[in-house]
């Protein structure tokens, strides 16, 4: 099984309270604000109809409510029986779209033919089986004219945090540990291969296009660890006994090397986002 075959499995099957982790400490400090930028890429407007695929949590789908307001519609959908119960756990937000969470594969949208002014998938597209499938889905989803937005990570180097995520996983777990981390969310990241993927899916007006975020990680390099909980490698970190899990966190603090914000970790991320229309 590859290692994004192996994450996929991992979020599959994940329990309530690992999704919890990834909600409470993944999605505010790393996912939200990336969410805006990929609707601000995309572009949508009050009244607009989104589909957001490989949904998560809803991270997406409930910023894209806030922006459709109550006369937009929202429609999310994951595989993950445990992020769509996290997702419809949220509380609602004043003045949005009401959200309908489906359980569906990305290759296999439980959606009618262009039912969606806008498709929008954040960082699941390298976690699918069958991206052109998943892919054709979207654009399935689309009338002529609608558009879609599609995000994935550039190179782990370019994302400090978890480039020293991956080399501590490497110190105390091993290279096998280590390589299993780094394949996984960072399967697809090579811009002309994610432009290829929707060109040949039947896309026109394909766009990809590099940008950086802040990213601060106010519990220090704990905090980070903590968020391996949701990751495939997360059964062999819980493993780990506490002298094990503390040699984890330094190597994650030594990796990161010296920092002027004791207790914080105040890095960047990159990530390609593309756009294209149908």
């Amino acid at each position: 099984m590859s290692a994004t075959a192996d994450w996929s499995a991992a979020f599959a099957s994940a329990g309530f309270d690992t999704m919890v982790v990834y909600n409470e400490i993944l999605v505010p400090r790393l996912f939200a604000p990336w969410a805006e930028v990929l609707l601000d890429e995309v572009g949508v407007a009050p009244g607009a109809s989104v589909l957001d695929v490989g949904c998560g949590p809803g991270t997406v789908a409930r910023r894209a409510a806030t922006r459709v307001g109550p006369s937009g519609r929202v429609t999310g959908c994951d595989v993950s029986p445990a992020m769509l119960a996290v997702a419809t756990a949220n509380r609602p937000l004043d003045g949005a779209a009401d959200i309908t969470y489906l359980q569906c594969p990305a290759d296999h949208l439980a959606v009618a033919d262009g039912a969606f002014e806008v498709v929008v998938c954040q960082q699941a597209l390298q976690f699918f089986p069958d991206r052109a499938a998943a892919l054709a889905e979207m654009r399935r989803a689309l009338p002529a004219g609608g558009r879609a937005g599609v995000s994935v990570w550039c190179p782990i180097e370019e994302s400090p945090p978890f480039e020293a995520m991956a080399s501590g996983l490497g110190k105390i777990l091993g290279r096998e540990t280590e390589a299993a981390y780094r394949g996984g969310p960072w399967g697809l990241t090579d811009p002309d291969e994610l432009g290829g993927l929707l060109a040949d899916a039947g896309f026109s007006d394909v766009r990809v296009t590099r940008h950086i975020l802040p990213v601060e990680f106010d519990g220090g390099p704990a905090q980070m660890a903590a968020s391996l909980a949701v990751a495939s490698v997360g059964p062999q970190v819980a493993a780990l006994d506490e002298q094990g899990r503390a040699r984890l966190v330094d190597a994650i603090g030594a990796a990161l090397g010296p920092s002027p914000h004791p207790g914080r970790v105040r890095s960047e991320t990159a990530t390609w986002i593309a756009r294209a229309t149908r």
